[in-house]
């Protein structure tokens, strides 16, 4: 499965694998995404598969809305497709312990 990206009820879901291949296409998205939006959710739970540069991105434009004053949450930490990557690059700190 490639990389989707879809807005559902103010949730901005992604799906698929997301790999080095797709961090500037994500950065240029979700840029675009946080300046529309002070509030901004992003799922994860439907990502199958994330590398350790995509995990890196995430927490990079976490921190990036946090220095914006805006207010990101990403969700997916029930995700076991994506859990094992977060911890080894320490990156499972940006993802929200609710569902929302």
């Amino acid at each position: 499965m490639s990389l989707e990206i879809r807005e559902n009820r103010g949730i901005f879901e992604i799906l698929g694998k997301v790999s080095i291949q797709h961090v500037s296409a994500l950065s240029s998205y979700f840029d675009s995404v946080l300046e529309q939006h002070d509030n901004v959710v992003i799922s994860l739970e439907k990502v199958t598969t994330l590398d350790s540069a995509a995990a890196h991105f995430f927490e990079k434009f976490y921190q990036k809305s946090v220095r914006q004053n805006k207010v990101i949450s990403l969700i997916g930490r029930q995700n076991h497709s994506i859990s094992e990557i977060m911890n080894a690059t320490k990156t499972n700190y940006i993802l929200s312990s609710d569902r929302v």
